[in-house]
């Protein structure tokens, strides 16, 4: 009987163990983060129109949808201020962009990253073999699954130029203008 108590004790000890561990690995994923984006890129605030997004999303949407598209990456400065001027120009429209980090893609030459470069082939820029490559930060405009709007302003800027000094008040302004603009060509 003492060994039929012992397995019963250790059954309900493992059983007990295995419990736990769930219950405490749910709870890790369950956790959220309130916003993902803005602890990111240190320049936007909380209160912000990006969304990231799947690549297969963002392939839809360039194909099929509406909505602007935003390539970018969280270590670079360039990225950081561009998302900061173009959320303080979107703020007060109803629009969500949808945001990828394309850096591990391009990288890789994945197919999906193949397909974005198709999909964005004549507004980007080539290189000396006519190569298309996706330089971030790098903004689409899509209205029903056609490119009306593109930018790459600060993604090739060839000096030592800070992305601090590169954002003057005139700039700013400039890229406001231009970004009211091919908002009001998705949203007509």
């Amino acid at each position: 009987m003492t060994k039929v108590k012992s397995i019963i004790i250790l059954f309900i000890a493992i059983a007990g163990a295995y419990l736990i561990y769930n219950h405490f690995d749910k709870k890790e994923e369950d956790v959220v983060v309130i916003n993902k984006f803005a602890s990111e890129y240190n320049l936007v605030d909380e209160n912000n129109v990006f969304k990231y997004s799947s690549i297969d999303e963002i392939i839809d949407t360039l194909e099929n949808k509406t909505g602007i598209i935003f390539f970018c990456t969280p270590e670079s400065t360039w990225c950081n201020y561009y998302a900061k001027y173009l959320n303080e120009e979107l703020i007060n429209y109803n629009i969500t962009v949808y945001s990828y980090n394309l850096r591990d893609d391009r990288s890789l030459n994945t197919i999906k990253y193949q397909k974005i470069l198709t999909l964005l082939d004549s507004y980007l820029y080539k290189d000396d073999l006519l190569n298309s490559k996706i330089y971030m930060p790098d903004l689409t405009f899509v209205k029903d699954g056609v490119i009306l709007a593109h930018d790459n302003e600060t993604s090739l800027i060839a000096s030592d130029l800070t992305g601090e000094e590169y954002w003057t008040n005139e700039k700013i302004q400039e890229f406001r203008t231009k970004i009211k603009e091919y908002y009001n060509l998705i949203s007509e």
